[in-house]
């Protein structure tokens, strides 16, 4: 019994024991609780905080619509380096900007895609596989990319027109345009600053070229700023009337011949055809008071004359032309029923006054002389006119 006594009593010292303690814990823990709470969570923020630092250089997560309010451009398949390559370089601005992770790179890149440029990306997906294509990253999306719709030989052809390139008309602005986006395909023929300089010094015209001198430029910012105050001294030139206007591609004026008629109906300058003398001229006609040669009347030139008398040069008889020769309509029949009968050369022959006198096809002495007179007054009229115009 006294055993049994003695360890009851034993038991419930322990458990006044285990009371105890845990009454006292319960009191510590209470006590330091909030200083514990604030240890913590001092740890909490400085471990946040390191990670932070730790991330502040990586590339921050980017969503497909923020990627697509800095609006992207678009692309349609234009097989052209210069096209194809500037939309290269204004997408990766915008995944710079928007902090875009390098695995969107080639989702997003692709998403602006259209036309034939869509139907390339799809094609290259069949053949190398949706999950391929979904693992790619952007250099190696880059690669076939540019192989298609920047091939060699157009930027060859870009190399050689960068040599040839020629002022031909265009403003200052838009030649430094097209140099400066052919001149980033020729990096083996422009490696430094001075040969910028000497191609395009070479670009503009003589009227350009003289008011520049290569040599006292350093950069070519300044040649082009050079080109560019020479283009607006000329058309200040223009505008004041010091410099003529030359037009690119100026239509030939065919000139009129000294002993030409003018056509009918056909104003030169907005000036009426003169009913005188027939010509476009200003002012009053010089052949108004001075009298016809042939008729001795006023009003009109030898060529306008109601005495005109026609001399054929056939028959050599008067009142009719060589067209109306009766003469000739016996030898129209013959002439029509051969059309490719060969034409029988000119020949000259010698003959005596009395074989003249025996021969009937020979020009009687009165037709002669007529003959003679008419050629003399033509050519009195000619000479006329020609001192004419030249004193004008």
């Amino acid at each position: 019994m006294a055993g049994e006594t003695g360890k009851e009593s034993t038991s419930r010292v322990t458990e006044e024991m285990k009371a105890t303690i845990s009454e006292e814990v319960g009191k510590t823990l209470e006590a330091s609780l909030p200083q514990f709470i604030d240890r913590l969570q001092t740890t909490l923020l400085a471990v946040i905080e390191m990670n932070e630092k730790k991330n502040a250089g990586k590339s921050k997560a980017c969503p497909y619509n923020k990627f697509m309010a800095c609006k992207p451009p678009l692309y349609h398949g234009e097989v052209d380096p210069i096209v194809c390559q500037r939309w290269i370089s204004d997408i990766e601005g915008v995944f710079e900007r928007t902090h875009c992770d390098e695995t969107d790179f080639v989702a997003y890149g692709t998403g602006q895609l259209r036309g034939q440029a869509k139907d390339w990306w799809d094609n290259l997906k069949k053949e190398q596989g949706i999950e391929a294509t979904r693992i790619m990253t952007w250099e190696e999306f880059k690669t076939p990319f540019l192989r298609h719709h920047s091939p060699k030989a157009v930027i060859n052809r870009i190399k050689e027109e960068f040599i040839q390139l020629r002022h031909n008309g265009e403003s200052i602005e838009k030649i430094t345009g097209i140099f400066l986006d052919k001149i980033r395909f020729c990096d083996e023929l422009v490696q430094t600053e001075e040969q910028k300089i000497y191609y395009y010094y070479n670009m503009p015209s003589a009227k350009y070229r003289e008011f520049m001198t290569p040599s006292k430029y350093g950069h070519l910012t300044e040649i082009v700023n050079a080109a560019r105050e020479r283009e607006i001294e000329l058309k200040k030139q223009i505008e004041r009337g010091e410099r003529r206007v030359f037009d690119k591609n100026p239509i030939p004026v065919k000139k009129q011949k000294l002993n030409e008629a003018p056509k009918k109906g056909v104003d030169k300058g907005g000036i009426p055809p003169c009913k005188i003398c027939g010509k476009n001229h200003k002012g009053e006609c010089y052949f108004k008071n001075k009298p016809c040669p042939t008729c001795g009347k006023v009003g009109h030139v030898v060529a306008n004359s109601p005495g005109k008398v026609s001399v054929c040069y056939k028959c050599y008889k008067s009142g009719h032309k060589k067209s109306e020769c009766p003469e000739l309509e016996g030898t129209k029949d013959t002439t029509d029923t051969k059309p490719d009968a060969q034409k029988a050369r000119a020949r000259s022959f010698n003959m005596t006054a009395a074989e003249a006198k025996t021969e009937p096809d020979v020009v009687s002495e009165f037709q002669h002389e007529f003959y003679l007179i008419r050629v003399q007054i033509d050519l009195l009229y000619h000479i006329d006119l020609f001192n004419t115009l030249h004193s004008r």
